[in-house]
């Protein structure tokens, strides 16, 4: 709460008090997913990761689109991530979540009906028992490109605030783009706030900001509308060979209400570049 407290001190000396009760609930806690490459074999059947080979039931198919194999590009096994609830918000404490998205550029540039259909990607639940999960073997006709390094993952909870460009901002607060409130939004205190609660932040190079739960960190500013939040974030990373659109982000993003029931067929995923 301590956090919280200073957080909304940085919004008010912002010139933003007048906007404070609405703000202060938007104040929310991610888990930044640090990555280090690390060897498949030194990786537990079931642990987190990014990249690699997925560790499925083994009575699940690898998910495709069309005729293209989905690229895997992590599980998280939620027993393994730091526990944040907030008054509004429950979040899943077991179980493992796996995502998949397509990544052949044919695909992503050449299809007319990729962008923003929940179908170019997959995510999978599981909660069954780590003894019946098997380490899977993508189909021979992934090509080795769309198949990513193996790297482990070490969580640690990091405050989020909403982007300038957001549905929060936006719709919620009314901060319309151009407006000088917007700017001292974006400007003073999301800046401020970053310097302080985000790890490695800075506007020289890129970092990686892999992100469980929370708000996403823009690229161009994309995002879903009321009711959808943030479900993963995974950055272009030497440590997985993950590259999206020159040193973008891809965003899993679910509806408040298919979270709260493990219901995951209708998450969305977008692409970012820089």
């Amino acid at each position: 709460m301590e956090a919280k407290a200073d957080i909304l001190s940085m919004f008010h000396k912002a010139g933003l008090e007048d906007y404070s009760e609405q703000f202060q609930s938007m104040i929310k806690p991610s888990i930044r997913l640090i990555t280090e490459r690390e060897s498949e074999k030194k990786l537990a059947i079931g642990q987190t990761k990014l990249g690699g080979q997925p560790d499925l039931p083994a009575n699940v198919e690898w998910p495709y689109w069309k005729e293209y194999p989905m690229s895997f590009i992590a599980q998280i096994n939620l027993q393994e991530m730091p526990i944040i609830q907030t008054d509004n918000d429950k979040y899943p404490a077991k179980g493992i979540i796996y995502f998949f998205y397509t990544t052949y550029p044919e695909a992503m540039y050449e299809e007319i009906d990729f962008e923003n259909n929940p179908m170019t990607s997959k995510v999978l639940f599981y909660d069954g028992e780590i003894n019946d999960l098997v380490r899977t073997q993508p189909p021979k006709q992934l090509s080795k490109e769309l198949q990513f390094f193996s790297a482990s993952v070490f969580p640690q909870i990091e405050w989020s605030v909403p982007e300038v460009e957001s549905y929060e901002v936006n719709e919620v607060l009314g901060l319309s783009w151009g407006e000088e409130n917007n700017d001292k939004y974006w400007e003073i205190f999301k800046e401020n706030f970053s310097k302080k609660y985000i790890k490695g932040y800075t506007l020289e190079t890129h970092v990686g900001m892999n992100r469980l739960y929370g708000y996403h960190d823009a690229v161009q500013g994309e995002f879903k509308g009321e009711g959808w939040r943030l479900l993963l974030q995974i950055d272009s990373e030497d440590s997985t060979n993950m590259e999206w659109g020159d040193t973008g982000r891809l965003y899993f993003w679910i509806k408040d209400y298919d979270l709260r029931n493990l219901q995951f067929d209708s998450v969305t995923t977008i692409q970012e570049g820089s």
